[in-house]
């Protein structure tokens, strides 16, 4: 089964359609490209959406902090359940 994290952009390789993407706390690379179809330039700072190395939608960070709870919960109960 495959998760979606929220992560925040480090920095961002335009040209390669790339970002580098804080998902707590460790720094992955990830595509921009299906929200470069969208028409939307990702700017360091924002919260993504990240599934299977694919930021898939901008997060308002509202949103992101919900997930990242989320996300440490899951990872708590899989450690202790």
């Amino acid at each position: 089964m495959c998760l979606s994290h929220a992560g925040r952009v480090f920095e961002v390789d335009a040209a390669r359609h790339e970002a580098v993407v804080d998902v707590d706390g460790g720094l992955r690379t990830v595509s921009l490209a299906v929200l470069t179809l969208d028409g939307h330039e990702v700017a360091v700072g924002e919260w993504v959406l990240v599934h299977t190395g694919f930021a898939m939608e901008v997060l308002d960070p509202a949103a992101a902090a919900d997930l990242v709870a989320l996300h440490r919960e899951v990872t708590a109960f899989g450690e202790t359940g």
